[in-house]
């Protein structure tokens, strides 16, 4: 399998790994036999796969899509691609928002109905999640994160992250890297369910029992099958609820005409609770990006009940411009 010219070589296929040598490493071939030619050890030093990491693993092919793998100090696996790679995940991910845009009224509307389900029920907890991360755009989080770091997102986070009031929900809970992440959101129906799902057992805010009245906690995996299963998209993930909303953030801005650059990745970091520069490098469309210094935009709207206003206008512009 090609792409531009890669290779699609995951790591499960034979590689090069690396044994430490005085204050450097040896290379060595499939076979375990030392590596000698010289190009070929430049080419493996030049991925600069930090000295930390064990059981590295590395493409035997330049031009493969996955070019290194390795283990951090905490165990986690680390990826290395070929930046060419990079660039075509970037732009499909980007490509499918107009999907994404579309089926997000019917997403929505599968959330309502499962949220009419018991508490305690698997279809509710994941429910309430989708809910939660379409209301704030929070990252998902992993256990070992919320386990070995103190940091969470939307599956991890415990009762004690959560505050209710009326109608009023305020999140506050430290985030990826140990910033402070803070959302004040308006929304009866998600405060409702947050009080009936925090009487439950576990751990974790977002947990369902099991026929024997035992707490489990939601996978990122469970949440992304339920993604696919309500839009019928196979690329969702809990992800892409960050890039439409940072797109939608930035575009907001765009719209009125006359943004910079600044400004837009400024609305969408708000949003995000990023850096400007991380929210405009991975999470704002590049052609909303295009609209800087422009005079606001003619923009025929997509009419779809269950977009605000906002997403339905992005949705025109990206179909206008696809």
């Amino acid at each position: 399998m090609t792409l531009d010219g890669l290779i699609y070589y995951p790591d499960s296929k034979p590689g090069y790994s690396r044994r430490r040598c005085g204050r450097g490493f040896t290379y060595l071939a499939k076979d375990g036999t030392i590596i000698r030619d010289q190009a070929l050890r430049a080419r493996l030093a030049g991925l600069a796969v930090p000295p930390a990491y064990a059981d590295v693993w590395y493409s035997p092919h330049p031009h493969a899509h996955l070019l290194a793998t390795g283990r951090d100090d905490k165990g986690r696996k680390q990826y290395l691609y070929h930046p060419d790679w990079q660039a075509a995940q970037a732009q499909a991910k980007y490509e499918s928002l107009i999907d994404f845009g579309r089926a997000l009224p019917r997403l929505r509307r599968r959330v309502v109905r499962d949220l009419n389900e018991d508490v305690g029920e698997r279809a509710f907890a994941l429910a309430a999640a989708v809910r939660l991360i379409d209301r704030t755009a929070v990252r998902v989080g992993t256990p070992s994160y919320a386990d070995e770091n103190g940091t969470f997102g939307a599956l991890t986070l415990r009762p004690r992250h959560v505050q209710l009031e009326d109608n009023q929900i305020l999140l506050d809970f430290p985030g990826k890297g140990g910033q402070q992440i803070t959302h004040q959101v308006t929304d009866a129906k998600l405060a409702e369910t947050l009080e009936e799902i925090g009487d439950l057992p576990g751990v974790e805010l977002f947990a369902w029992t099991d026929t024997t009245g035992a707490p489990q906690r939601l996978s990122s995996e469970a949440l992304n099958r339920y993604l696919a299963d309500a839009t019928d998209l196979t690329d969702v993930t809990a992800k892409t609820f960050r890039t439409w909303a940072g797109t939608c953030a930035a575009f907001d801005v765009a719209r009125q005409g006359g943004a910079t650059i600044a400004a837009m990745a400024t609305a969408a970091a708000d949003v995000l609770c990023n850096t400007p520069t991380i929210a405009k490098e991975s999470y704002i469309h590049p052609d909303v990006l295009d609209l800087r210094g422009k005079d606001a935009p003619h923009i025929d709207p997509i009419e779809l009940s269950g977009l605000k206003v906002t997403e339905q206008l992005l949705l025109g512009f990206l179909e206008a411009r696809g």
